[in-house]
């Protein structure tokens, strides 16, 4: 077979590598180590339909867009209580405003203004059977917003986001508090009145998507060193004031705050009209770097990952008696200009193995264990000219593969994880299989004795 010769181009002097653990054993002579560094590997990119996202940690709302995937949104669903006591019961309504703190986290342009609005559920909000919802989820909300704002996000500000709502809603709440409705005062009740609200945002605008606190923060008063508890957590604020002093300028309100344990999540979209993406949905949701410019998406929010293929990898057996693999290592190599510095870049990607239907079976171990995973760890080498790339062990995937003895079916899967994906937008643009200068680098050793 031809194609053997290229398959098995060889590195004859000693390898560069550091001691190769294989179980227990240390490989400290590496006199007889060989490199194999032609092994061919095919790329694509892989959409996944849907991710769970209920209980992200992260209010996710907002619109972006890139060359290579398209445009990205975000819409948040959850549910409110009431969360003050019944003090004050002759007072005249003035407002009710959402109030949303930002979390510090956006992808983007924040430079671009975008438009948020405010609609009531019309449906409640349930888990499926496995208790979860998912970015595709849908529930019924009235169309008519209760209010919305157009604005440029500050998420580094520390800054309170106060959008107004409607009065009528405002004014039914008022009436049910001074009458000190159990449809108020009880979670169960209040939730079959008002079964919770989505944060909509205007799709296929390219600006950012960004993030909203639902937790409490902790703050410290230098002067007297005590640290207090201030809620971060999206609520309405039902604002009013006392009859009859219509001129008391104090901050009075009643407070609806978010249910911290109650059900949520962030129901992310995209349009790849016009992407390099464009179609991937008629090709089962797979495209070859061949046709993505020779590069390789790996996305959260929607999730998307790097699918490498080590078709040969069985012809590592016919390499002779006499030798034994000692290590595997794949270096991936994130395009230039695709961002604006490393520090953009995320510290460390998920591994994967795959079946043959793009279906996830469990993450890559290191060699010699069963419950430590090998990661893809961003390196970044300062010398005349700056390389980054990823870098991961795959010993035991390939150990594990050749002990099959069969062809190939699994394919290696590079992404975020099911935890970042579902509170982020964001995204890495690596090289693909052809790209040359960014392909991707596996490098098998065998030890000759």
């Amino acid at each position: 077979m031809s194609l053997l010769l290229i398959f098995f181009s060889v590195s004859c002097s000693t390898s560069s590598i550091e001691d190769f653990v294989v179980g227990d054993n240390f490989i400290n002579d590496q006199t007889g180590v060989v490199m194999i560094d032609t092994l061919t590997v095919q790329s694509s990119t892989v959409k996944y339909d849907s991710i769970y996202t209920n209980s992200a940690g992260r209010i996710l709302v907002g619109s972006n867009y890139n060359n290579f995937s398209g445009y990205k949104s975000s819409n948040s669903f959850f549910t409110m209580k009431f969360d003050d006591a019944i003090d004050d019961t002759e007072f005249v309504f003035d407002s009710l405003c959402l109030i949303l703190n930002y979390d510090t986290y956006y992808s983007g342009d924040t430079t671009v203004a975008q438009t948020l609005s405010i609609h009531r559920l019309e449906e409640t909000l349930e888990l499926d059977e496995n208790s979860y919802l998912y970015s595709t989820s849908k529930f019924d909300y009235n169309p008519t917003p209760l209010g919305s704002i157009n604005f440029k996000p500050r998420p580094n500000s520390g800054d309170e986001l106060t959008i107004r709502l409607s009065d009528k809603l405002g004014e039914r709440l008022t009436q049910m508090i001074k009458d000190k409705k159990d449809t108020i005062t009880s979670q169960d009740l209040f939730l079959k009145f008002f079964k919770g609200i989505v944060i909509k945002a205007q799709p296929n605008v390219a600006a950012s998507i960004f993030g909203f606190s639902i937790t409490a923060a902790s703050t410290t008063d230098e002067s007297t060193s005590t640290t207090s508890t201030v809620s971060k957590k999206p609520e309405f604020r039902l604002y009013y004031h006392l009859s009859p002093n219509p001129d008391d300028e104090q901050d009075l309100y009643y407070k609806f705050s978010f249910i911290s344990d109650g059900v949520y999540y962030n129901q992310i979209s995209g349009d790849s009209s016009g992407s390099l993406l464009d179609g991937i949905e008629s090709t089962n949701n797979e495209k070859s770097s061949t046709l993505t410019e020779n590069n390789l998406l790996i996305q959260s929010g929607i999730q998307t990952f790097a699918k490498l293929r080590i078709p040969y990898i069985d012809n590592l057996l016919k390499i002779g008696q006499n030798s034994a693999m000692v290590g595997a290592t794949m270096r991936l190599y994130p395009v230039k200009g695709t961002y604006v510095s490393t520090d953009d870049l995320p510290d460390s990607l998920y591994v994967y193995s795959a079946d043959r239907k793009n279906n996830l079976i469990d993450q890559i171990y290191i060699p010699g264990s069963t419950s430590e995973y090998a990661y893809a760890r961003l390196n970044v080498v300062k010398e005349v000219e700056e390389t980054v790339y990823y870098e991961v062990d795959l010993s035991s995937f390939v150990e594990s593969e050749l002990a099959e003895e069969l062809e190939t079916n699994l394919s290696l899967m590079i992404g975020y994880s099911s935890t970042i994906t579902k509170k982020t937008a964001e995204q890495v643009i690596l090289g693909g299989a052809q790209s040359t200068k960014y392909s991707p680098n596996l490098n098998v050793y065998y030890y000759h004795n």
